[in-house]
């Protein structure tokens, strides 16, 4: 069939599958609620099994890949339980910083998989993330920056 007649909608779920490469070290949390989202698309495909609608067998499909996706995610999925000193940051630590302005800054160190540096998530591997990695309050981490890189003291360290 040419490309010409093939809807967004369904070259959005052609081809290959995202890869999954090595292991995706992430909390029991997020493995929990790739679990439940498995559940979920394996009852829609359950639900829409058997049904010739166009608008189903595309739902089907697509809650197929899903699927598919996340059973990779959970096969390649290493639960990172937190370690070592409370007061030290690591995996799944909460870290407060301060920078030279006073502006304070949150973040949670999390697997790659779990990172939203705009919600203050940011991967334990990511450079900002192995400065602080073993930090404690009062020590000085720089943030490697485009530019500059920005001096934070630490202010506080808490588990997640």
């Amino acid at each position: 069939m040419s490309r010409a007649f093939v809807k967004e909608s369904d070259a959005e779920t052609e081809g290959p599958l995202p890869q999954v490469n090595g292991p995706l070290h992430v909390s029991a949390a997020t493995v929990a609620a790739w679990q439940e989202e498995l559940a979920a698309a394996d009852a829609e495909v359950a639900q829409l099994r058997g049904s010739d609608a166009p608008e189903d067998r595309q739902a089907m499909s697509s809650a197929k890949r899903r699927a598919d996706l996340l059973r990779a995610r959970l096969a390649a999925a290493v639960v990172v339980r937190p370690s070592g000193p409370a007061e030290e940051a690591g995996f799944g630590s909460v870290v407060v910083a301060e920078d030279e302005t006073g502006r304070r800054w949150t973040f949670t160190l999390v697997g790659g998989e779990e990172a939203d540096p705009a919600a203050g998530r940011i991967s334990w591997q990511s450079p900002l993330g192995e400065a602080l990695v073993g930090g404690r309050a009062g020590d000085v981490v720089d943030w490697p920056r485009r530019g500059k890189a920005l001096s934070l003291t630490i202010r506080s360290v808490s588990p997640n």
